[in-house]
């Protein structure tokens, strides 16, 4: 809601700011007499009813020990990983360091003074009975479906004390293998995981058969609401879990409110392919199936519950996962589980592209919002520019001010323009309203009418209001851009400076968005408008700020610096501007007499 907040708010803004030129400056009132590599095909996203079970088997699953359960850790520089051998199913996945940036990675749950790991298994599904976890094995077989997700896999080097730690280093690999053999039903079932130290993919393998060799159908499993699991509430910046899928190139959200119908706690459904790849993610970050194939169709299902936070405030959140059809004859499965960085998905597409054959891009895990044919094509090129002066100067907040200086000085001509616009405007209101006033006393027949209507003309074409607005017409792609940036970029996410603990969240103390206010106001009261009404233009003034105090009350600390330092910039202009203008600037308009006697001449 704060998002959409935002979002209506800035265009609300926009609407007033040019209605308000348009129905209050003077106008001319009507008078009677006057690649290579080929893509897949798209398709049609369907969501339907959840197709019908498959046949139910009679599988006894015997009581488990604890004396058989084992825990299995992967510790990587980039994340860490804790498995169970119950199911052969991660309960933990720990995600420690942005392979891009070097930085290592926390919770927002906690402030800088205890830091949080960041947790992406969500604990409501492991509390949940039965268990609801990633990468579970689903047949649609009850009985089947308990066999492989809570009976001990063995584990290849196996530890006698029950505990099993893998701690790679930088440039190693590890494969972890659970093996599952049922000699009442016949079913034998394995899982292997195979890890990369410096990479976010792991290759997995599955296979599930019955004695004979007949291999067994299988899905796998991805969720629930894979996410920063720290997070107390689901505000502005960062948006609940979804299930993303790409369908024939383009990615698609579901949400899990999207998903049950009704006001049913649970419901299932169908999306139709070709799917590219699926998976669950959260603002930023994600765990993705990339298939060596194409799915036919995915199933997705959500169930509903209440979050009490630690202030005892309730929200609904949502249990969503995604059900991927894989091969379970032991053919390998791509999961990308890490950051939503723009360049590691960019460098991992590149990647699974050249392996599989076909075009994968795993950008569309990163939501550029309404306007994403405009916002994503300046984003990356902002981002790269905050990254370089992050570089030059240790600081994504000292980054952000460089980077808005230089932005507002190559506006700077355009602001001249407008401001003489503007200027130009308001001192020709007067003899608009002038000439407006004589039109309305003339008769169709009078010869005047024709000379005033041509005054008319020439003075809409000197004080050109629309002109004032050109400048803010073209920064809105570049202030949305960047609130993209600012609002998807691992970079800004925990990133310090000054008193703000996080550039990618709102001020705590809320000091920023007050100063921002102020200085759109200030910023009002010395541009010049068309309106000579000394009323209107107060009200103008104030009114804007009240609106984007609103609209920005909770927004990114970062996207706020950019405005009140951008604001700080125009003051500077404009008093220039203002000054030039007096010393050099138009004289006064002369009288309408007088123009009317060069008309005639």
């Amino acid at each position: 809601m704060d998002h959409k907040r935002f979002l209506i708010a800035i265009l609300l803004s926009a609407v007033i700011l040019f209605s308000w030129q348009y129905f209050f400056a003077p106008v001319p009132e009507q008078n009677d007499n006057g690649a290579n590599i080929p893509q897949e095909p798209r398709a049609s996203i369907q969501l339907t009813p959840n197709s019908s079970p498959a046949p139910q088997t009679n599988i006894s699953v015997p009581a488990q020990t604890e004396a058989s359960r084992r825990t299995i850790i992967v510790d990587t520089p980039l994340f860490k990983a804790t498995f169970d051998s119950r199911g052969a199913i991660p309960t933990s996945w720990i995600i420690k360091k942005n392979k891009d940036s070097e930085r290592e990675i926390f919770s927002v749950g906690e402030d800088l003074s205890r830091r949080l790991p960041l947790e992406l298994i969500s604990a409501k599904g492991l509390e949940s009975t039965p268990r609801e976890t990633p990468l579970q094995i689903v047949t649609r077989d009850a009985s089947l479906d308990l066999l492989l997700n809570e009976r001990d896999y063995s584990l290849v080097e196996a530890n006698a004390d029950g505990i099993n730690a893998f701690n790679l280093q930088q440039g190693e690999n590890h494969r972890l293998s659970f093996v599952l053999r049922d000699e009442s039903s016949g079913v034998v079932a394995t899982k292997t995981y195979g890890f990369n130290a410096d990479d976010y993919i792991v290759k997995m393998e599955v296979s599930v058969s019955r004695s004979g060799g007949d291999v067994l159908p299988a899905e796998l499993s991805i969720g629930p609401s894979i996410g920063d699991q720290g997070i107390r509430k689901y505000t502005f910046y960062s948006v609940a879990p979804e299930s993303v899928f790409d369908v024939g190139g383009e990615a698609t959200r579901e949400t899990g409110s999207s998903v049950i119908d009704n006001g049913e706690s649970s419901e299932k459904s169908i999306v139709k392919g070709p799917i590219n790849w699926a998976g669950s993610a959260d603002t930023y970050f994600a765990m993705v199936v990339v298939p060596t194939q194409a799915f036919p169709q995915i199933r997705l299902q959500s169930v509903k519950y209440e979050h009490t936070s630690d202030d005892n405030t309730k929200e609904d959140r949502f249990l969503l996962s995604s059900y991927v059809p894989i091969p379970s004859n032991g053919l390998v499965t791509n999961l990308y589980v890490g950051p939503k960085d723009h360049y590691i998905l960019a460098d991992t597409s590149k990647e699974l592209t050249s392996s599989l054959g076909r075009q994968i891009n795993l950008d569309g895990l990163i939501d550029y919002g309404w306007f994403s044919s405009i916002s994503r094509p300046l984003a990356i090129p902002i981002l790269s520019a905050i990254k370089f002066f992050n570089k030059l100067t240790g600081n994504y907040g000292v980054a952000i001010i460089i980077f808005t200086f230089i932005i507002y000085s190559l506006f700077f001509p355009l602001k001249w323009r407008s401001s003489k616009s503007m200027k130009k405007a308001q001192k020709l209101a007067p003899r608009m309203k002038e000439v407006q006033e004589k039109i309305k006393t003339l008769k169709p027949s009078d010869p005047r009418l024709k000379e005033l209507q041509m005054e008319q003309l020439r003075l809409m074409k000197d004080g050109n209001m629309l002109g004032g607005c050109l400048p803010l017409l073209i920064q809105m792609p570049f202030f949305f851009a960047l609130y993209r940036a600012i609002t998807i970029s691992l970079d800004f996410r925990q990133a310090t400076f000054l008193w703000l603990p996080d550039l990618s969240a709102g001020d705590p103390i809320h000091l920023l968005p007050l100063l921002m206010a102020a200085s759109v106001l200030v910023v009002q009261l010395i541009t010049p408008a068309p309106s000579a009404d000394p009323m209107q233009r107060k009200m103008m003034a104030f009114m804007m700020p009240a609106i984007m105090l609103y609209a920005l009350w909770s927004a990114p600390a970062g996207l706020l610096l950019y405005w009140l330092v951008g604001n700080i910039i125009i003051f500077c202009q404009q008093i220039i501007i203002n000054r030039l203008i007096a010393t050099k600037g138009d004289e006064d308009p002369p009288q309408l007499g007088a123009t009317r006697q060069m008309a005639s001449a």
